[in-house]
C-alpha cells in the first residue's frame, strides 16, 4: 500500500456573492491541512475556467480535470438553494468522469434552516453515485450557517464543529484509503487484471447509436437464432 498522502481536495460549491458556506468550506481546509498525512487544497467553483455553452468532457477544465484525477477523495461543501443544489455545481462535476471512479467523497450541507442542508445531501446522493464516487455514511451539517460565525469568518462553537470534523474525517480517511489500494492493488476480471468500471464502460446504447458500431462495447451483442443478425439490446 502507498505510504504518499492522501490528497482529499474541499469544493466550495457555489459561485454566489455574499456566500456563507465559504467560511465553512476555508474552515475545513484549515482544519484537515493540520491532519498527518492528507494533503488538501481549496477549489472554488466560482474561479474555473469552464464555459456554460456546452457541458460534459468537451468543455474540460485541464487544471481541475487533473486535480481530480490525483485526488484520492473529496469533500463538497453545498449550500442548499430550495432544496437543491446549485446548478454550476452540478455543470462544473460533469466535465469529469473517469477522473472520479472508486473514489470517496464526503459531503457537507450548508444551510440558512436549521436542518444544515439535510435535503441537499440528498438529492446530491444520487449525482455521486452515478460520477462513480463512493459516499460516506457520515456528513457533516452546518445549519441557521449565518449564526456561527463572527464578522472575521471565525467559527464561534469550534470545540462542537472539531468534533464532528475528527468523524466525518475518520471515515473518509477510511475509505479513501480502502479505495485507493483497490484502485492499484485489486485484480479483477476473467484475466485477472486491475480494471476498474469507468464510466466510459457502463451501458449506453443512444451515444452507441450516435457513435456507430465501433462503440458497441457500450451495449450487448445478440444473435438471432433465426437469422443469425447481431443485434443490441442493454446490458442489465
Amino acid at each position: 500500500m502507498s505510504d504518499a498522502p492522501l490528497f482529499i481536495p474541499v469544493i466550495l460549491g457555489t459561485p454566489r456573492q455574499g456566500r456563507q458556506s465559504e467560511y465553512v468550506a476555508k474552515w475545513i481546509v484549515e482544519q484537515i491541512g493540520q491532519w498527518n498525512n492528507i494533503e488538501t487544497e481549496l477549489i472554488d467553483i466560482r474561479t474555473l475556467s469552464i464555459p456554460i455553452n456546452d457541458a460534459g468532457e468537451s468543455i474540460k477544465d485541464p487544471q481541475f480535470s487533473a486535480t481530480m484525477e490525483r485526488s484520492d477523495g473529496l469533500i463538497i461543501v453545498v449550500p442548499e438553494y430550495n432544496h437543491g443544489y446549485p446548478g454550476l455545481l452540478k455543470h462544473d462535476l460533469d466535465t469529469c468522469l473517469k477522473e472520479y471512479i472508486h473514489k470517496a467523497v464526503g459531503l457537507c450541507g450548508v444551510s440558512a434552516g436549521p436542518f444544515g442542508g439535510t435535503r441537499v445531501i440528498q438529492n446530491l446522493l444520487p449525482v455521486m453515485r452515478e460520477l462513480g464516487l463512493m459516499t460516506i455514511f457520515y456528513d457533516l451539517n452546518f445549519g441557521s450557517v449565518q449564526d456561527l460565525f463572527d464578522e472575521s469568518g471565525k467559527l464561534k462553537d469550534e470545540a462542537t464543529y472539531v468534533r464532528r470534523l475528527e468523524r466525518f474525517m475518520d471515515e473518509l480517511v477510511w475509505m479513501a484509503t480502502v479505495l485507493r489500494f483497490g484502485r492499484t492493488s485489486v485484480s479483477v476480471g476473467k484475466k485477472g487484471e486491475t480494471t476498474m468500471n469507468f464510466h466510459a464502460n457502463k451501458p449506453c446504447p443512444e451515444i452507441a447509436a450516435r457513435m456507430g458500431m465501433d462503440a458497441m462495447d457500450t451495449v450487448m451483442q445478440v444473435s438471432c437464432s433465426e437469422t443469425g443478425k447481431i443485434e443490441t439490446s442493454v446490458e442489465g
